[in-house]
């Protein structure tokens, strides 16, 4: 049993949040023993429970980059590409530190003339030999587990740019209030990207909705587009947009699962 619950803790590290339904099948086991499974969990105070699922705890979110990048690659990739398609000739954008935006770094290809600004070391890497892609990277302290530059030299920095689109990423998405995160230094540059940006456009997989986490960075008003996949329940993608909000369901890529 130990052993299956343990596995219960990875699923909802790495997805963020899991119903019953989708657990017992990836464990191969019934609903009512993920209930069991569920219950020991949260009588520890390792997950958050809901009415029909289960969302990893605050401390249990924030999972290490290399991790986060092999899951949910497929719509990650998706998602990237759709993204890329909204970026026109000439514009300046900001691309977050995340894995779900850094697939957005990896679909640009060198045919237009665009300016990036960055806090995320895995979109630089992505983007350094692209001639017609000026990348500018902001400084600031290393966080190791999500790739990015944080802290005081960095929120000094973004201050000085304007841009015509912000692509952040987000832990979750609370239908009612906003768009939270579990790393705590992120917020402030987060925050000071989306105030700065003509249009914000967040990318998130169908597993961050109805996922609440440690500090809210942004609030649904402030959020003009969100791009999701193909996995997103009609009920949230209606809720987004009846608060104003453009929902993009990026398309799958043809041999991807």
């Amino acid at each position: 049993m130990k052993e299956r619950i343990d596995k219960v803790l990875e699923i909802l590290a790495r997805n963020g949040y899991r119903s019953v339904a989708e657990l017992s099948a990836d464990l191969r086991v019934s609903e009512m023993t993920v209930r069991r499974y569920l219950d020991k969990l949260e009588d520890r105070a390792l997950i958050k429970r809901t009415h029909g699922g289960a969302f990893a705890g605050q401390e249990m979110i924030e999972v290490d980059y290399r991790v986060r990048e092999t899951v949910r690659r497929a719509e990650k990739e998706a998602i990237g590409r759709a993204a890329w398609s909204l970026v026109q000739p000439g514009e300046s954008i900001y691309i977050d530190a995340g894995s779900t935006t850094a697939y957005l770094a990896l679909a640009m290809d060198d045919t237009r003339r665009i300016t990036v600004v960055t806090n995320s070391t895995t979109v630089l890497q992505a983007l350094e030999h692209k001639a017609n892609i000026q990348t500018i990277v902001l400084g600031g302290k290393v966080h190791a587990a999500s790739h990015s530059l944080v802290g005081h030299l960095a929120e000094q920095a973004v201050e000085q740019f304007r841009f015509t689109k912000a692509f952040l990423g987000t832990v979750g998405i609370n239908l009612q209030e906003g768009f939270t995160q579990s790393n705590v230094d992120e917020v402030p540059v987060k925050k000071k990207v989306a105030a700065n940006a003509r249009e914000v456009i967040v990318l998130a997989d169908s597993s961050k909705f109805n996922v609440d986490v440690l500090v809210m960075f942004l609030r649904l008003e402030q959020v003009h587009v969100v791009i999701t996949d193909h996995g997103v329940r009609p009920a949230d993608r209606a809720s987004l947009e009846d608060q104003g909000i453009r929902v993009i369901i990026a398309p799958p890529i043809p041999g991807r699962d």
